[in-house]
């Protein structure tokens, strides 16, 4: 009898495994983490029938969605996760790198210095953080800024002040609920004047004194640095309540549910809802063609969003195949077109700005259609004028922990 219950208990496990997780092999799994919407789910399918072809091995990706950056940390360094592949910026590649929890890129199956792959004035941002581009494989780029209701504001916004100042009316603007975003806006806002003089009056952002002030604003994480950004930010909310947005702004500002008008956003939030959209309950919304776009007269960030092979990984195989396959012309401009961002990968971004200047129709709606369309196109493939006034985030080091309580503080 107890031989009975035995065996029945082991087939009660069993089937419950199967009926649960479907007790699937894990070397038959690629297990990802990244951002929401960011990966076609098109694209992810295919995949599992192009590693097939590639290797003659099945596999089935399993996807899952972090929040913030600094969620990998919380994933990786403590718990450990059991991810093949995450998805971070910049920064975040660096401090990965710096404490060892990264696999290197196979160049045999990826080399993404291959003549003609990626763009090189991407390449050379990534090396910021992967100076070998040992560990990293770009993946899409994008500017920070300020995206504003053009409805709602006289003229046109071209300064931080904007967000920094009681300009345009009280709690009509918002920073990010983003430490990084929302501290190195306040860091180039309050070294505005020294950035004027260096790039002469904002009009030559080639300039070796304007070149080392950006980076310097962008790796200088003494107290007294960040605590004329950080007062910066108390600055702000002496002007406005509704300081932090979060994800729904963008929405709700393309849908006029909110009393924002003007806030720090990321250029890929921006060309989203401005063209057509599709919000997070999957309810389709038109495009608001009210909404414009700008890196500020100061200075702006350029990001840089790759794709990495955790340590705790557990089908390395399939994770390298599938950066291979993320760098195909096809694949990253389907990628690119379903998630609102431009990938690095040369020949979708050509492909892609083809697209879109020859694209009749985009700025339909727009009060002014040709002044629209060139904000829209800057947006998304911005110039090398506009690029040279972006700096790159950095890893805070040991820095993090005091800077992290400040705006923890400043939140408050």
């Amino acid at each position: 009898m107890k031989k009975f219950f035995a065996i029945l208990i082991s087939f009660v496990l069993v089937f419950a495994c199967f009926a649960l997780t479907g007790c699937e092999n894990r070397s038959e799994q690629l297990k990802i983490y990244l951002p929401g919407e960011y990966i076609s789910n098109d694209v992810l399918e295919d995949f599992e029938d192009w590693y097939f072809e590639q290797t003659g091995k099945k596999v089935v990706v399993k996807e899952t969605n972090f929040n913030t950056v600094e969620d990998i940390f919380t994933a990786i360094e403590q718990d450990h996760a059991d991810f093949d592949l995450i998805c971070p910026s910049d920064y975040a590649v660096e401090r990965l790198i710096k404490r060892g929890y990264l696999l290197p890129i196979d160049k045999d199956i990826i080399d993404i210095e291959q003549e003609g792959l990626i763009r090189p004035e991407f390449l050379e941002k990534a090396k910021i953080s992967d100076p070998e581009l040992k560990y990293s494989v770009p993946y899409m780029y994008g500017t920070f800024g300020i995206m504003y209701d053009t409805t709602a504001v006289e003229g046109e916004i071209t300064s931080w002040d904007a967000i920094f100042t009681g300009k345009y009316g009280e709690n009509k603007s918002s920073s990010k609920d983003s430490i990084r975003e929302a501290l190195f806006s306040a860091a180039i806002y309050a070294n505005r004047e020294e950035l004027k003089a260096a790039s002469e009056n904002f009009t030559n952002y080639g300039t070796p004194e304007y070149q080392e002030l950006l980076e310097r604003i962008y790796s200088d994480f003494s107290s007294e640095s960040m605590d004329k950004a950080i007062n910066m930010l108390y600055q702000m909310k002496s002007y406005h309540v509704n300081t932090w947005g979060g994800e729904q702004l963008k929405y709700d500002m393309a849908t006029q549910k909110t009393d924002i008008k003007i806030a720090l956003m990321w250029s890929c939030d921006a060309g989203y809802v401005m063209n057509d959209f599709v919000d997070d309950n999957d309810v389709p919304h038109k495009g608001n063609k009210n909404l414009w776009y700008v890196v500020p007269e100061e200075g702006g960030n350029l990001y840089i969003d790759n794709w990495v092979i955790s340590k705790y990984a557990k089908n390395e195989d399939a994770a390298q195949y599938f950066l291979k396959y993320l760098c195909l012309k096809d694949v990253a401009v389907e990628n690119s077109e379903y998630a609102g961002a431009i990938s690095v990968v040369s020949d979708a971004y050509d492909e892609l700005k083809r697209e879109y200047e020859n694209d009749d129709e985009i700025a339909q709606g727009a009060a002014d259609p040709e002044a629209w369309k060139a904000m829209y196109i800057e947006t998304l493939f911005p110039s090398a004028q506009t690029l040279q006034r972006c700096g790159t985030m950095i890893d805070f080091g040991d820095a993090d922990t005091d800077i992290t309580l400040k705006w923890v503080n400043v939140k408050k």
